[in-house]
């Protein structure tokens, strides 16, 4: 006799990372919209999304988020429930961390816009993390 195992996260307290085990890096697109439904990154269907973002340069980077529900088939930009964009931009060597609340988004997809010359290089990183709950 066979057992269902479930392969969701269920209900979280601690985010857990969207990229993989603990400590891995989500990748940004290079000022590229999303296209395929396996574009981005899958948020289990988790009601926050937690960003840290750390700009090793002295210039400015900014990160978009999009979102994707399986119910519409589409992307577009994302917002969180209080209705401001999921972005972020970081200045000369800092970093960013932030906390959005996302319920009912089932992908999300990061896209680098570029102010001039200042890419994502390979000293910036960039996590991403779902949870039910607001605290970690």
């Amino acid at each position: 006799m066979s057992v269902h195992k479930y392969n969701s996260w269920g209900r979280t307290r601690q985010p857990k990372n969207l990229a993989g085990a603990h400590g891995t890096e989500a990748l940004a697109s290079g000022n590229v919209d999303p296209s395929a439904v396996t574009d981005g990154y899958a948020t289990e269907n988790q009601r926050y999304l937690h960003l840290y973002f750390e700009n090793s340069e002295a210039n400015d980077k900014t990160i978009e988020v999009y979102g994707y529900i399986h119910a519409f088939g589409e992307w577009f930009i994302l917002k969180d429930t209080a209705g401001t964009q999921v972005k972020f931009t970081t200045i000369n060597n800092t970093s960013s961390y932030i906390v959005h609340e996302i319920a009912g988004v089932d992908r999300v997809f990061f896209k680098h816009t570029t102010h001039g010359s200042n890419a994502i290089v390979a000293n910036d990183k960039l996590f991403a993390a779902g949870s039910t709950f607001q605290g970690s």
